[in-house]
């Protein structure tokens, strides 16, 4: 092999490399491009965590174990499950049975459906409202049950036609960490479940 044979050979080896370089340095700045347009284009995903409006959890925690919860937190979403349930209007009785179905159990989602619904039924064709004014809760968190004691009141238009005592019980089961709904119901009255009892109505 003459000397020009291995300048040419030399020379061929370089440019090869050369491009090579050029090439894997192209690729890296296409890459860091695409990677800082994502940066710049990504929107931060942020989770809260919400905690229900009482819930102090720094002076006092929630726990929750396998058959037992605290009782704290099962008077407030009995507070907001009866809420749902009996303040209600002919305006807002459909939002509300379909919220308070979400956390109905799944055993005694048919009964508190057609409960809610014969309410709601009821509600619009008298053009009645229904209220419930707790004064105090009776809990038992081993039991899962709260009967909260209050102010009954029923209203067709403005005219109050209603207003006694009552005593409401709530009775929830506790899956995964999660209360579920099993029962509302007239304590007053052998279990019966809550209707609108008014003889007007």
């Amino acid at each position: 092999m003459n000397a020009y044979e291995l300048i040419s050979s030399d020379l061929a080896a370089r440019l090869g490399l050369k491009r090579l370089t050029l090439a894997v340095l192209a690729t890296s700045l296409l890459c860091n491009t695409f990677l800082a347009a994502g940066l710049l284009l990504k929107k931060d995903v942020v989770s809260t965590v919400l905690v229900p409006v009482g819930i102090n959890e720094v002076t006092h925690p929630i726990t929750v174990a396998q058959t037992h919860i605290d009782e704290e937190y099962l008077a407030l979403v009995t507070r907001d499950i009866l809420s749902l349930a009996l303040n209600v209007t002919p305006i807002n009785v459909d939002h509300n049975r379909l919220l308070l179905l979400k956390h109905a159990a799944p055993s005694a989602f048919g009964e508190i459906d057609e409960m809610l619904k014969r309410q709601a039924d009821e509600m619009k064709r008298l053009h009645a409202s229904s209220f419930f004014s707790i004064e105090s809760m009776d809990i038992n968190s081993h039991q899962l049950t709260v009967k909260a004691n209050g102010i009954r009141q029923h209203f067709i238009g403005k005219t109050e036609t209603l207003r006694q005592k009552a005593s409401i019980t709530v009775k929830f089961s506790l899956v995964a960490g999660r209360l579920h709904l099993l029962s509302l119901s007239d304590s007053e009255t052998n279990d019966k479940p809550i209707s609108n009892s008014d003889p007007s109505l």
